[in-house]
């Protein structure tokens, strides 16, 4: 019988802690870049430009890179960001690119990441 409460007594205080909430962490920013500096023609392009308008500004990329995200694996998800493009500029940096919902082929600027060291390579 005491075997029993004993063993009883071990569960509980087990669920217990295997329930106790803990506090997130803070998330590390996963792409922490330099804003453009103000004369540079990476300031020029901003959030919600198509890749017409930023190949206007800055012309045609050293190199592109075109990958899907995890969204596309979503079943009957029709909504936005189930791609990206990444367009890569020597010595500039990378302007990212999130596709339209459903089937378009809609692409508006996401980011502009500054970097002087970019190589110009797709990775």
């Amino acid at each position: 019988m005491m075997g029993r409460r004993m063993l009883g007594t071990m569960v509980a205080m087990l669920a217990l802690v295997a329930c106790a909430h803990r506090e997130p962490e803070p998330a590390a920013p996963m792409h922490a870049t330099a804003p453009p500096p103000a004369g540079s023609a990476l300031a020029k392009v901003q959030v919600g430009m198509s890749p017409r308008e930023v190949e206007g500004v800055l012309g045609p990329p050293s190199a592109e890179n075109a990958y899907i995200t995890g969204k596309a694996f979503i079943p009957f998800f029709y909504g936005e960001d189930r791609w990206r493009r990444a367009y890569f500029y020597r010595g500039q940096g990378r302007v990212v690119f999130a596709g339209g919902g459903g089937f378009s082929q809609n692409a508006r600027v996401t980011r502009v990441e500054y970097d002087p060291a970019e190589p110009g390579r797709a990775r």
